[in-house]
């Protein structure tokens, strides 16, 4: 979650982007990627913490789908912004912002593959 928070930081403060040509409906739809990716993942994680704070489980069928889903879109838009940070190179200020940023993402998908190990062995055992 707090890794998530510092890659909108980095986002909004340096004004980066995931790739694409700039006037092509490519580099709107990496855009969004990106950004959904992000404050989606968030909207996920930020209840489930608050949930698990006051002692409530959630069920771990759910936790495994969405452990899954936030790897694979973490890791998908942590790639679009390393591909494009490693070619790009008009402002050198953003070139490691931008692969910072790719590569937070990257940490965090595999924090949540983790978290999708922890929910396998969870619904082996039961």
């Amino acid at each position: 979650m707090l890794l998530a928070i510092i890659c909108i930081a980095l986002l909004r403060y340096y004004n980066l982007s995931f790739g694409g040509e700039l006037n092509q409906a490519s580099y709107h739809d990496r855009y969004l990627f990106g950004v959904m990716t992000i404050g989606g993942m968030l909207l996920v994680t930020i209840p489930i913490f608050v949930a698990h704070l006051f002692g409530s489980e959630i069920r771990p069928g759910l936790d495994l789908i969405y452990s899954l889903m936030g790897f694979v879109l973490f890791l998908t838009a942590g790639i679009l912004s390393l591909e494009f940070y490693v070619i790009y190179r008009n402002r050198p200020g953003n070139l490691n912002a931008g692969r910072s940023l790719g590569s937070m993402l990257i940490i965090n998908s595999f924090f949540f593959l983790l978290n999708t190990i922890v929910s396998l062995v969870r619904i082996f055992l039961k």
